[in-house]
């Protein structure tokens, strides 16, 4: 069993080696997702919740219109009758239809902020996988460097026993053999950092890669409930329980009050009379017409419901494996360290024995190669340690 207090040490040694190589003015994730979010459709969408907003709180329900109609009998006996008619038609809210309106246009701003919230959190997801590959493929190109420098010694060296009779011209072959395979890894890494590189660039939109890793955000308990993802579907069924509740408040089409002002002649002879007229138009409800409409949102309610119900079990199940993770690669990084130490003993000892003439080369080979995988292995838990930090995270719903 590890020693806790030690577990404790050896990670926080990991986390200076993450860190300690970072220039002060490195970006942090957090500035490279506000850098990725900076050309979203959120000022645009706000302006449509805001409009939408600002009619539900008009005085009516809909634009007033205004009619103008004329009558003559010029067309057959011309004796002189005209009417002329002015109309302005008001439409009027009903009981309760105003409120109705503005609740829903007040939930669905909300809902779409939090759909916002949702896709940035989605972002820093994308952000988050797409940094580490960058850094896995970075560690390895590292790694692949440093055995292309010790091979190029190692096969100076032999060259230079070879030619002293130490070595046979077999074992030169074998030290070039082993710098070829260094140099092929090392451009297989440095391909890897490009295509890494690119990715994250296409997700950030060309902010630098951060260089300071994350810190783990303690899980609390009502953490889940505020989850970007659990937040935004509550948000949307708030939204269809308010276009449910105004479909079934608003029946029929609003009524219409009109006032007409008429100036009417019979005949030439006669002058002009000038009438007032008041009409108030109530149209009927009807269950075929308004029946779509509440199935549709009934619908919609019911699908945000069930939603919610799934992605919160998903999101246990997701925040269970990640802890899982995170025990284990730091674990891990403590069985790599000890791993690393040995190896490094062992290379040293055959080195010694090599230059002795007690070994042959590929006695040699194989201990430098055992270190090599050794040092990339810890390199690589100290990445999975650090990723799996991040993973838990987004997660537990944490924005950078």
């Amino acid at each position: 069993m590890l020693d806790p207090l030690y577990k404790g040490r050896v990670w926080g040694m990991a986390v200076m080696v993450l860190g300690l190589s970072a220039p002060l003015s490195a970006a942090t994730l957090k500035d490279v997702l506000d850098h990725a979010w900076s050309n979203q459709t959120e000022s645009a969408r706000f302006a449509q919740y805001d409009a939408q907003l600002a009619a539900s709180q008009a005085w009516l329900p809909e634009p007033p219109t205004l009619s103008l109609s004329g009558r003559s009998d010029r067309i057959d006996a011309n004796n002189g009758a005209r009417e002329w008619e002015t109309e302005i038609s008001l439409p009027l809210w009903l009981p309760g239809q105003r409120d109705r309106a503005q609740a829903v246009a007040r939930s669905e701003r909300d809902a779409g902020r939090q759909r916002f919230v949702f896709e940035r959190w989605q972002l820093a997801g994308e952000l988050r996988e797409a940094w580490w590959e960058a850094r896995f493929a970075q560690a390895e190109h590292n790694e692949a460097e440093r055995k292309l420098k010790d091979a190029q010694l190692l096969e100076a060296d032999v060259l230079r026993r070879v030619n002293a009779g130490d070595l046979a011209p077999l074992d030169l072959n074998q030290a070039r053999a082993n710098l070829a395979a260094a140099k092929i890894e090392a451009v297989r890494a440095q391909t890897a950092v490009t295509r890494t590189h690119q990715q994250f660039n296409a997700v950030s939109k060309g902010a630098p890669l951060p260089d300071q890793p994350e810190t783990r955000v303690e899980n609390e308990a009502d953490r889940l409930n505020q989850h970007p993802a659990l937040i935004n579907l509550a948000a949307v069924a708030t939204a269809a329980q308010a276009r449910l509740r105004q479909v079934n408040g608003d029946t029929r089409n609003a009524p219409e009050l009109a006032l007409s002002l008429t100036r009417e002649r019979s005949s030439l002879n006669e002058s002009y009379q000038n009438l007032a007229k008041i009409t108030l138009k109530i149209p009927f409800g009807s269950e075929s017409r308004n029946q779509p409409r509440i199935t549709a949102a009934n619908a919609d309610l019911i699908e945000a419901q069930v939603l919610a119900e799934q992605t919160r079990r998903k999101l246990d199940a997701t925040i269970a494996v990640s802890e899982l993770e995170l025990d284990q690669a730091q674990n891990t990084l403590l069985l790599r360290q000890e791993q690393l130490q040995l190896a490094e003993q062992s290379l040293a000892w055959v080195d010694k024995a090599f230059r002795a003439g007690q070994l042959d080369l590929p006695a040699r080979l194989k201990a430098e190669a055992e270190l090599a995988n050794a040092r990339l292995s810890l390199a690589r838990a100290q990445l999975e340690s650090a990723r799996a930090i991040s993973r838990y995270n987004q997660a537990v719903g944490v924005l950078p």
